[in-house]
């Protein structure tokens, strides 16, 4: 049996979404930006793609561009937003947990003379509410904070976060990393006061190679891709129809039995929460705060990656608790900031599922893992 528990990394292509984009391969390859039959059909195909994903994140489809993935958006947002502000105004507030993506820009920025601060969270993983309030002063012209973490699947109070900004200083610009939202959790644009928000549509069943970059009409930004002039003039280069094609179909099949796909994750989770539990492990994941597909779990007295190995050679495939760890074997960002115990976060797996997996897996997981910790010598004795 080959068990894929690393759903937050990438998922597999839905057929229904490979389905619709064999055409645009095969048939309708024209290049959307050529002006003639070809062209003219692939851009009206393109056009209905942007459609149908603002339809769904409730927004306009004038507000949505698209992308080679999440990080290109969310490096454009920074970027751009950054270079606005630079002779006005220096100071962008994050948290310590976001994906590198926007902690590793962010660190750029930093060296270009931006200040940088980093709301604390608390043990669980959620953001300082109050201490985020104290952090805004006039200085600060952007707060960048995730929906929901990869690591370890806390959701933040994204509403909370937003009423606080907007109460302190209603110019202050919002992003939103929403790219383990979609398909996991109710997401909507509509509600939120954001100015922009990052997608990929790899992590919900579409294809590699497409992000998705809201940009609420008005907010400020300019072209990080130079080129072309397309999507808007704002960001070159030709589009990748069978792939925002695939995209909106994909985020279109995430949302539309977004309900029973949560509860079967729900169910999966909990069965391996307490199998996990009864062979000894550390819950590390917030359960009642998180999304439902995901659990960062540690058997203290062993490594992280030497559990992981040790399933992989079994076809299970899980990730440590940050695929970013450098080679020095510095521990999780994330797990750091959360004041996770060091033992228990040098021991730390993420398992990460999706609408797919089944309970038959995950019996096959909890039997493989009691055969390892067996073999190993870790018995009910010495876990903790």
């Amino acid at each position: 049996m080959r068990v894929y528990f690393d759903n937050n990394a990438t998922t597999r292509l839905d057929e229904r979404v490979l389905e619709e984009m064999i055409a645009f391969y095969k048939e309708k390859f024209g290049n959307p930006n050529s002006a003639h039959g070809m062209g003219i059909e692939a851009n009206l195909h393109l056009e209905k793609a942007r459609e149908k994903i603002a339809k769904i994140l409730g927004v306009s489809s004038s507000e949505i561009f698209f992308t080679s993935c999440a990080t290109e958006a969310i490096n454009w947002i920074h970027k751009a937003v950054a270079e606005v502000f630079e002779k006005r105004k220096r100071t962008i507030i994050t948290t310590p947990i976001e994906h590198k993506a926007v902690l590793e820009t962010l660190k750029y920025l930093s060296l270009r003379g931006f200040r940088v601060k980093y709301v604390p969270v608390d043990s669980r993983g959620v953001v300082k509410l109050e201490e985020l309030e104290q952090m805004i002063d006039e200085d600060t012209f952007l707060v960048s904070v995730m929906a929901a973490n990869n690591e370890v699947g806390t959701i933040q109070p994204i509403e909370e976060v937003v009423k606080i900004v907007k109460k302190k200083n209603k110019e202050i610009l919002i992003h939103v990393d929403a790219v383990q939202a979609i398909g996991k959790i109710p997401f909507s644009l509509e509600r939120l006061n954001v100015d922009y928000a990052s997608f990929s549509a790899h992590k919900f069943h579409g294809p590699k190679g497409v992000g998705i970059a809201f940009i609420k009409k008005g907010a400020p930004i300019r072209p990080f891709v130079h080129g072309g002039g397309q999507e808007r003039g704002l960001r070159s280069g030709t589009q990748n129809v069978p792939g925002i094609v695939g995209a909106a179909k994909a985020m279109e099949l995430a949302v539309e039995n977004l309900e029973s796909a949560m509860e079967h994750m729900e169910r999966l989770r909990r069965k391996l929460a307490e199998g996990l539990r009864k062979l000894g492990a550390h819950i590390i994941t917030p359960l009642d705060i998180s999304l439902p597909n995901t659990l960062s779990v540690s058997f203290p007295n062993l490594r992280g990656s030497t559990l992981q190995n040790l399933l992989s050679s079994h076809d299970i495939f899980v990730s440590t608790s940050s695929a970013c760890t450098s080679k020095d074997e510095n521990l999780s960002h994330v797990l750091t900031a959360m004041g996770i115990d060091r033992r228990i976060a040098q021991g730390a797996i993420r398992i990460s599922l999706c609408r797919y997996n089944t309970e038959e897996e995950v019996n096959y997981f909890l039997e493989k893992t009691g055969e390892i910790l067996s073999f190993l010598g870790i018995n009910e004795n010495n876990r903790r």
